[in-house]
């Protein structure tokens, strides 16, 4: 089961996600939008931890720009979302993570997943909050079977592996948070999470 940690914005967080031995640490790279972390800061805290993939996320600056930070910040992935479609070729080179914004609009999921895929190693499917129990699970599972997919929900832990095993995704996507103060913050509901997984 493979795990992306979003929007890391302190070393307290990453040191955490490292230590539960996540596929992936992503940092917001993207000036002027929430969270975002100064690259020299990701650098910084990069220096700390071992193990994940790091991963610039992305969510306005031009397939270039993208490029180049990749480049001079020796990412390991990008992260960028739906409005990349069209850009996707020109980040070729690069491990992509497509971040998709899902709906109960199955038709249009499906035409961005399939659109997308030659480009991409794994989508993050940002599903709704409520969507479990309920909705439609044989679709989820169809999107699962079929793409690379990480499920980023707002899942309790007592439900969380009654989802996992209906629709069955590559993994999963939680998202840092802010400390309460320099190197101190609660990890308790995460922590419930990885109980869950076995972790």
């Amino acid at each position: 089961m493979l795990i992306k940690a979003s929007r890391i914005t302190n070393l307290t967080d990453a040191r955490y996600f490292a230590a539960k031995e996540v596929d992936f640490l992503g940092f917001n790279l993207e000036e002027g939008t929430a969270d975002y972390l100064d690259p020299m800061y990701m650098k910084a805290i990069r220096e700390w931890v071992e193990g994940p993939a790091i991963v610039g996320e992305f969510s306005r600056s031009p397939a270039p720009v993208i490029r180049e930070a990749a480049v001079f910040f020796g990412l390991d992935a990008v992260q960028v979302d739906e409005s990349y479609i069209s850009q996707l070729p020109d980040l070729k080179e690069f491990t992509i993570i497509l971040a998709i914004n899902a709906t109960e609009e199955t038709a249009r999921l499906e035409h961005l997943l399939q659109e997308a895929a030659p480009y991409v190693a794994y989508f993050l499917l940002k599903l709704p909050s409520g969507i479990f129990p309920g909705g439609d699970v044989a679709f989820w599972k169809k999107c699962c079977s079929l793409y690379p997919v990480l499920i980023g929900a707002d899942l309790p832990a007592a439900q969380l592996n009654d989802v996992l095993e209906a629709i069955q995704p590559a993994g999963l996507g939680f998202t840092g948070g802010a400390e309460e103060q320099v190197g101190v913050k609660s990890f308790d509901e995460i922590e419930a999470l990885f109980e869950a997984l076995g972790r």
